[in-house]
């Protein structure tokens, strides 16, 4: 898992299956089309789950 300012590890395209091919696929997509507004951070999503990051 990367963290702030890391690169994920990202398996080659040849590892993966199809399935995840087509998922990752329609992730960017969305993720392309998505408005600034729309997506949350790291900290948002800690805070709505109830993590405290600075630990």
């Amino acid at each position: 898992m990367a963290t702030d300012g890391e690169i994920p590890n990202t398996p080659a395209e040849d590892e993966l299956l199809p399935d995840e091919r087509a998922v990752l696929s329609e992730r960017a997509e969305a993720l392309d089309e998505a408005e600034e507004d729309e997506l949350l951070t790291v900290a948002e999503v800690a805070a709505d789950l109830g993590i405290d990051l600075d630990e």
